[in-house]
């Protein structure tokens, strides 16, 4: 009778516990951005600024023709308390990087407000997104492309950019930085 007490009290302790544990867990998206992984899909960083999932895409036959327009992907995220804003996006492969709402939408110079502690997401061709102007030669999928990406506050950062022929975000290290 003894035992079948010890192990009714072990059984509800056991119970509390798991309950506690469960009502203890962090917000399912803070943990998302909390998570330690996370710091290894950083493609560069410039301050308190990280560019997330950096990527050129390129088309089925997987080679961008010279004199043609490619979308340039990213989400940018601001760990500071502080306001930047993303000024200019240059490449020596494009004659300019613009911005474009949608796939039909006007070419705009690049200026992009980042809240404190916010994110902006350029991820998507139907929404707002880097667009490299007027490649300068044909780019085959594979390739690693340098992209300087300036800020008001952060100063530059150069990324060597995947151009992705699957849909993959994939991008190498970062090569330089300047503040």
């Amino acid at each position: 009778m003894r035992t079948r007490r010890i192990a009714s009290a072990a059984l509800v302790l056991g119970c509390v516990v798991s309950l506690t544990a469960c009502t203890s867990q962090p917000d399912p998206t803070q943990a998302r951005i909390t998570n330690p992984a996370r710091g290894t899909s950083v493609n560069a960083e410039a301050g308190a600024i990280r560019l997330l999932a950096t990527r050129i895409d390129a088309p089925t036959d997987r080679t961008l023709l010279g004199g043609t327009n490619t979308g340039l992907f990213t989400t940018l995220s601001n760990d500071g308390d502080a306001a930047d804003r993303l000024l200019a996006v240059s490449t020596v492969y494009a004659t300019r990087v613009v911005m474009r709402q949608g796939t039909d939408g006007p070419e705009t110079p690049v200026g992009i407000d980042l809240p404190g502690n916010g994110v902006v997401s350029l991820q998507y061709p139907g929404g707002l997104h880097l667009e490299m102007v007027e490649l300068k030669l044909d780019v085959r999928a594979g390739r690693l492309l340098p992209v300087t990406f300036r800020f008001e506050k952060a100063g530059s950062v150069t990324v060597n950019v995947f151009v992705d022929g699957f849909g993959l975000p994939t991008v190498s290290p970062v090569t330089t930085a300047t503040g």
